[in-house]
């Protein structure tokens, strides 16, 4: 291959430090690149750049304290569950744990479901939602529909009657 900036042949594919720009933030990232071994100069592949713009992601994820896509992956394989049974784990759409695990990056308040929600195996879970369901004796004790759901260390409150003005009631 010949090198578009000094019009040598020496231009080899191997691991080179990268950057980009993410949400106006310089990041670096190493990445296997042609790199031009008298100037330098680095091409990217066309088929290498939506791994190109994954890293990018990851490095800003990984700079501002957000779980990686391959953290986000490795937290639902270690589950066992598909994208579409972790989505509804999470409450969120199939889409967006795709979204997540391609390199868009996720909001901080996603990155925190991810991390409450995903540190429990799925019995764990089920077990928790349900004992968390108020009986039906109970729900007419108390006059009102309310359910706690453990999220992580903390216990949500969440009253569910039509004479509720908020979702959360604490």
């Amino acid at each position: 291959m010949t090198c578009p900036q000094c019009g040598k042949t020496n231009v080899r594919k191997r691991k080179a430090r990268l950057s980009a720009e993410v949400k106006g933030e310089r990041v670096e990232f190493p990445m296997r690149a042609f790199v031009c071994g008298r100037c330098g100069f680095t091409l990217i592949d066309g088929k290498d750049m939506p791994e190109y713009m994954r890293l990018a992601a990851d490095a800003y994820r990984t700079r501002h304290g957000l779980l990686t896509s391959e953290e986000i992956r490795a937290r639902r394989k270690a589950l066992r569950m598909s994208q579409a049974k972790f989505a509804e784990h999470l409450g969120v759409g199939v889409a967006s744990v795709k979204r997540w695990e391609m390199g868009k990056i996720q909001d901080r308040s996603s990155d925190r479901l991810i991390r409450a929600l995903s540190g429990r195996t799925p019995a764990r879970a089920e077990n928790a939602t349900e004992a968390a369901k108020p009986s039906p004796s109970a729900r007419a004790s108390r006059g009102r529909d309310k359910i706690s759901v453990p999220i992580g260390d903390w216990i949500v409150r969440i009253d569910l009657s039509a004479r509720c003005r908020s979702p959360l009631n604490y």
